[in-house]
């Protein structure tokens, strides 16, 4: 292939070589680092640990994630991201009654959808972080900022007419029945896959 169609490829959308090698080397950080999590502990595996596993430096991890909680905690943040941007794309409606409580539902629905598919990742992250209190912790302040995300951008598209309170109180909802159905799901207590037990605990709210 010629270096004009590479380049034409590139500006398609295809990522080039080095961002290739950058997504390959960060998905082997991560593999990495979970399963020295699994293996020896959260707590008790370093960075450095993360980076003799992977033979790179502890500089090069440092380029591709703040922290070893990033790395646990990331695709969490970084899915409940997803769901914000996915509540910005949504139309809005004529009936503000029902404008926040359907866009949320939306909202978590399309959370569900992107945890189940990547059910493995998140059930090896789930279980390291039951394990270890302060971990536990970073998680629930991950879904506490994409409360207040929510609660922001629901108000900017009504264009600032809801009642602040009564509408953090709705968002809190939602994010704890979809904490809730989340932890049921990675338990393996239920049959049903994520998004239709959240249907259904979220037909509990009416």
């Amino acid at each position: 292939m010629s270096d004009t169609a590479i380049s034409q490829q590139n500006q398609l959308g295809q990522p080039g070589l080095r961002e290739r090698k950058k997504r390959l080397l960060q998905e082997a950080i991560e593999q990495a680092a979970l399963k020295l999590f699994l293996q020896r502990g959260y707590e008790q595996t370093s960075i450095q640990d993360i980076a003799e596993a992977v033979m790179i430096s502890p500089r090069t991890f440092f380029r591709y994630f703040p922290s070893k909680e990033e790395v646990l905690l990331g695709p969490t943040r970084t899915v409940m991201r997803a769901g914000l941007e996915y509540l910005r794309t949504l139309p809005k409606v004529q009936s503000e009654d029902e404008a926040a409580r359907m866009a949320l539902r939306a909202a978590v629905l399309h959370i569900a959808q992107l945890y189940q598919q990547q059910r493995h990742s998140f059930l090896l992250r789930y279980q390291i972080a039951r394990q270890v209190p302060s971990v536990a912790a970073f998680y629930l302040y991950a879904l506490l900022e994409a409360e207040t995300a929510f609660c922001d951008l629901l108000q900017e598209r009504a264009g600032g007419t809801y009642e602040y309170g009564q509408l953090r109180l709705l968002v809190a909802t939602h994010v704890a029945i979809l904490r809730v159905a989340l932890e049921q799901w990675l338990d393996g207590d239920v049959q049903d896959d994520l998004q239709t037990l959240l249907l259904n605990y979220l037909g509990a709210l009416h």
